[in-house]
């Protein structure tokens, strides 16, 4: 193929990449892979193959599971120098964004490699840092042509001893850091008995300046700094913010005892942990690391982490080093942390993938970067380290932890009564101690428990039960009614809005019990200002909120900078009647993220654009612009006009880019990209005529409701923020929309038929006077719909909404609820309304279809 259009791409004038030239790099076949940030996050996989690196963009990335198919785009060849590549490529350039060397490693093919890639069939084991056994790629037969007439491939993983299944197959997640500092080894021959060589003896040369001393009996662990947000330069290290325990592992002649950070020895708790710790290949160690459980999608769960500690719940516990603070008879404290961690990786180097004990990756440098990306994909933040400070046994500022919201522990000093379908308890009361240990009051979390962490925090309620409160402000008058005070043991760890001026925790949010802290440690965190930094990253403020500010700008960031993005004009008045800003919308997004998310996962958008306000000039975009989205995914959903893209947005900092844009409305397509074909839900809208009075409305809604039940389809109802309601009905992904426009169509018609002063299917203005227009047509191929707690480009500014079957009448309309009120509603729901709609499997049958047939 050449480098041809390689060399065409790019301006090397401009770009760091490597120009590059054909050539062999040596006896052994070379494979890098390259996570890539570009416009959309993917995988570049890359095999040397005559002279040249055979690519494909892997927008998934690989899996070590064979029933994962990734669809792997081939790309242009890259120059053999690339594959060791790592850095940004300018915005203006081909494939602008930041480039890490994920994994690198030699492949061996299975067969003529050059005969199987021109039949579109290579096999071959790979000898990688990650990736290791039997691979293959499999071009698709049939498959169109991409740009430079290339096709699309499939990545398999074969099955072998190295293959997973499950939440073990996610490599991704489990190893995401950059291998560019592992040196280059010829991994096709391992040393196949790891275990008689420890690292302390096989990189001695690391270690030259550490002193030889007897092993400590105990450590103190070294604790980071919360600060602002996350300092710019070379010389930090960027790591994730685990949700978990953190424990500090003392290995000595096999055996093997793991501490909390107040230095109990919680070993007995962990048996797996200790038994793979042992198998080490160290005489004796101190590490340190933390403890958590991985969820089935493969993110770290420290509700999971609870369950299993606190319920005995099965959990897939890992334990993620960090740090080496002692390794066989040197103590390396005082070595540089890039130093200690070089070791801790050849320590671990040679662990089964299978192992519950893993290397904690970092990545030098990009640290604005790796913070955005930890709160893209719903981690608690990151921790940034000094690659050349020392370990000191104390809270350090050569470490800072970055947090991607408010979060953290507090006193649990009372609680209130049950209310509506909720047990056992309401809400929490909760505090901090202050520098003379008063306990202060800080407010109620009322949200984010289940059915087990009720149970488990109303257990302690007996024992701890006091006649008094333990509080130096408790709550008084009304707010003290219901309240039954308990002695200040339990400790919660939460998450919530932010500080308000009078100390109170704003729309808090129950994350889990904590046994690892005492009550009595535990203060309010006040974020610093990083000492070092070289430019001004977004701002991630800890503090309590002016009081001269109104209740929607007392936001965490009182800055231009929301989850990461920055907002031009953020103080803009998009609703001019209630002086709501750009930065009020946004604040928005932030308080509903958790509930507005899941509506929008890889639903194709159409937007509302109102840049001036929502009184001002609006236009309806459905296609993805010039505008300058990193977070924003461009999908293409019509191969015959590969211009035309469509947009998802599936992470909260993409909705921001869009409230960036002026943005009021977010409409969702009735399909998940990319089986956009088929149906995934059925939505009525319920238009009501001029004048018609809104019991009109909740009637049509609760006889539609009626009739889908009649025929065993659950159905779930949401305010517009308009005039009317939506009535959903959530279906499996079976029928192609020609099907499904009909069959909505025949529930209008039929409706109409039965009750025609009450109904009309016709979308006629005259026919619709004195009735409700059952819009049918959303049903349709590319048709959307408002999505639930988006907001409306309407005075007020009020947000679409959904509500319990119990609500439906003339205490709610359509534009109750707004950006000033819902956080205020959500917080205080005992249920989620829509609680059974995402995992709802409910059947569109053919006799229920033959119902409403017009034939």
């Amino acid at each position: 193929m050449g480098l041809q259009q390689y060399w065409k791409k790019r301006d090397f004038n401009i770009t760091s990449e490597p120009r590059g030239q054909v050539g062999s790099s040596g006896e052994q076949l070379l494979f890098f892979i390259q996570k890539h940030h570009a416009r959309n996050l993917h995988y570049d996989f890359r095999l040397e193959l005559e002279g040249t690196l055979k690519s494909w963009a892997v927008p998934k990335g690989p899996s070590l599971d064979p029933a994962d198919k990734r669809l792997a785009v081939e790309v242009e060849d890259h120059p053999i120098a690339y594959g060791r590549f790592e850095g940004d490529i300018p915005t203006g350039q081909y494939g602008a964004g930041h480039v890490m060397l994920w994994d690198k490693g030699s492949w061996e093919p299975i067969g003529d490699p050059v005969k199987g890639y021109k039949n579109g069939s290579l096999k071959f084991y790979l000898h990688g840092h990650k990736l290791q056994g039997k691979w293959a790629l499999v071009r698709m037969k049939g498959a169109a042509a991409g740009k430079d007439n290339k096709a699309n491939w499939l990545l398999i993983k074969e099955q072998d001893s190295e293959s997973r299944s499950g939440k073990d197959a996610h490599i991704t997640e489990t190893a995401a850091g950059s291998v560019s500092a592992i040196p280059d080894t010829n991994t096709h021959a391992p040393n196949p008995n790891p275990s008689t060589h420890s690292p302390a003896k096989t990189t001695t040369k690391n270690a030259k300046t550490s002193t030889r001393i007897a092993m400590p009996a105990t450590f103190q662990p070294q604790l980071a700094t919360l600060a602002t947000h996350v300092p710019a330069g070379e010389h930090w290290l960027a790591e994730l913010k685990y949700d978990g325990y953190r424990a500090l592992t003392r290995i000595e002649n096999g055996s093997v005892n793991m501490f909390t950070r107040q230095g109990h020895n919680w070993s007995a708790k962990w048996p797996a942990l200790v038994k793979a710790l042992a198998a080490l290949p160290a005489d004796s160690a101190w590490l340190d690391g933390e403890v958590a459980a991985i969820g089935p999608d493969g993110h770290v769960s420290f509700q999971l982490l609870q369950n299993a500690m606190r319920l005995g719940h099965d959990a897939k516990l890992v334990y993620f080093v960090f740090d080496l603070m002692y390794l066989d008879g040197h103590d390396l404290t005082q070595l540089p942390l890039s130093d200690r961690k070089e070791l801790l990786r050849t320590l671990l180097g040679n662990q089964d993938a299978q192992s519950p004990v893993h290397f904690s990756d970092d990545i030098s440098g990009h640290t604005e970067e790796v913070f955005r990306q930890a709160c893209v994909h719903g981690q608690e933040g990151v921790v940034v380290k000094d690659a050349q400070s020392p370990y000191v046994q104390q809270r350090s500022a050569d470490w800072l932890k970055i947090k991607c919201g408010m979060r953290q522990e507090f006193v649990v000093a009372g609680y209130t009564d049950p209310a509506g379908s909720r047990d056992l308890f309401g809400a929490l009361l909760i505090g901090t101690y202050d520098e003379e240990g008063h306990l202060r009051y800080a407010g109620r979390v009322g949200t984010g428990f289940n059915g087990d962490s009720l149970k488990m925090i109303a257990a302690n309620f007996p024992k701890l039960g006091a006649s008094k409160p333990a509080f130096a402000n408790p709550p008084s008058g009304r707010d003290a009614i219901g309240v039954h005070w308990l002695k200040p043991v339990l400790v919660a760890e939460v998450k919530f809005a932010q500080w308000t001026s009078g100390g109170l925790a704003r729309h808090a949010s129950f994350v889990g019990l904590r046994d690892d802290k005492p009550a009595k440690l535990i203060r309010q965190e006040i974020a610093e200002k990083p000492a070092q930094t070289a430019s001004a990253p977004p701002s991630i403020s800890a503090s309590p909120a002016s009081s001269k500010a109104g209740p929607l700008r007392q936001a965490a960031s009182t800055g231009s900078h929301i989850a990461g993005i920055k907002l031009s004009n953020a103080a803009k008045i998009l609703y001019a009647e209630d002086g709501y800003t750009k930065r009020d919308v946004a604040r928005h997004y932030v308080d509903v993220a958790d509930w507005i998310l899941p509506y929008l996962q890889d639903r194709p958008l159409s937007i509302v654009r109102c840049p001036d306000g929502y009184d001002k000039t609006c236009f309806f975009q459905k296609h993805v612009s010039k505008d300058n989205h990193r977070h924003v995914q461009a999908i293409q959903l019509d191969p015959a006009n590969k211009a035309a893209e469509y947009f998802v947005a599936n992470q909260l900092p993409a909705i921001i880019e869009l409230v960036q844009l002026g943005v009021l409305e977010l409409h969702t397509w009735g399909s998940r990209y990319p089986v956009t074909a088929l149906a995934d839900r059925l939505i009525f809208d319920l238009d009501p005529g001029p004048g018609l009075a809104w019991e009109k409305v909740t009637e049509a809604a609760l006889l539609l409701r009626g009739l889908l039940e009649e025929v065993d389809l659950q159905c779930f109802v949401k305010t517009t923020g308009g005039k009317g309601l939506h009535v959903e009905v959530p279906i499996k992904a079976e029928y192609p929309w020609d099907v499904i426009k009909a069959f909505a169509h025949g529930v209008a018609d039929y409706l109409e038929a039965q009750i025609p002063d009450r109904f009309t299917a016709s979308i006629s203005k005259k026919k619709r006077e004195g009735r409700i227009f059952i819009d049918y047509l959303r049903n349709s191929s590319g048709a959307t719909a408002i999505a639930p707690y988006s907001t409306r480009a309407r005075a007020g500014a009020p947000v679409a909404t959904p509500l319990a079957w119990e609500e439906v009448g003339a205490g709610i309309q359509a534009d109750t609820f707004n950006i000033t009120n819902i956080s205020e509603r959500l917080s205080g729901l005992a249920n989620d309304p829509w609680k059974h709609y995402l995992g709802s499997k409910q059947q569109l049958t053919p006799n229920i279809i033959k119902l409403f047939s017009k034939s």
